[in-house]
């Protein structure tokens, strides 16, 4: 195996941990939210942002749960965070970014993270109010303006409305367990 091989491995070990709860739940987490199928339910593009943007809306329901949760969920989320860090890393370096920016770009990328994350959790309360929810995701699901579609707007305040159930309805133990309900 030459030396393009052995790094290809190391990133795929690094990013794979397959016996890592964290790094499963993330997976449950990520893997769905920027499958074509809910670009598309939410009326995005297939493209980087998109999906970035999608997958921080997936991880700020879960994050909303495990905000909720006893100390072990809680300890997850930040390994689900550690493990979204992680990724990001890899997926950068996939896209071809150099070594020297690529420790930038994730920084910036979690920040914006952590504010989705922030601005999306009032979206995912018990009850939550249906225009602020569609507010949300005008400034930032669909920052760079709203879909043809005049429905995607109501039908992604309802997506959001059910994920939000989805989790509030999943049991601590399966958080920790590294299961996430399916979205």
């Amino acid at each position: 195996m030459g030396a393009i091989g052995r790094l290809k491995a190391y990133w795929a070990a690094r990013v794979n941990r397959t016996a890592d709860p964290a790094w499963e739940l993330y997976r449950l987490i990520a893997t769905p939210a920027v499958q074509p199928e809910r670009l598309a339910l939410f009326g995005l593009e297939d493209s980087p942002e998109c999906r970035f943007e999608l997958l921080a809306l997936h991880l700020a329901a879960a994050w909303a749960r495990m905000n909720a949760g006893g100390p072990d969920v809680r300890r997850m989320r930040r390994s689900v965070g550690d493990a979204f860090v992680a990724d990001m890393d890899a997926s950068l370096r996939d896209l071809g970014a150099g070594d020297l920016g690529v420790g930038k770009r994730v920084k910036a990328l979690t920040e914006r993270l952590y504010g989705r994350l922030a601005i999306y959790a009032p979206a995912f309360a018990d009850g939550s109010d249906a225009a602020a929810v569609e507010d949300a995701l005008a400034r930032n699901l669909y920052k760079q303006g709203l879909p043809d579609d005049p429905k995607a707007l109501a039908r992604a305040a309802a997506e959001v409305g059910r994920l939000g159930a989805l989790w509030r309805g999943h049991a601590d133990s399966n958080i920790v367990d590294g299961k996430a309900p399916v979205l």
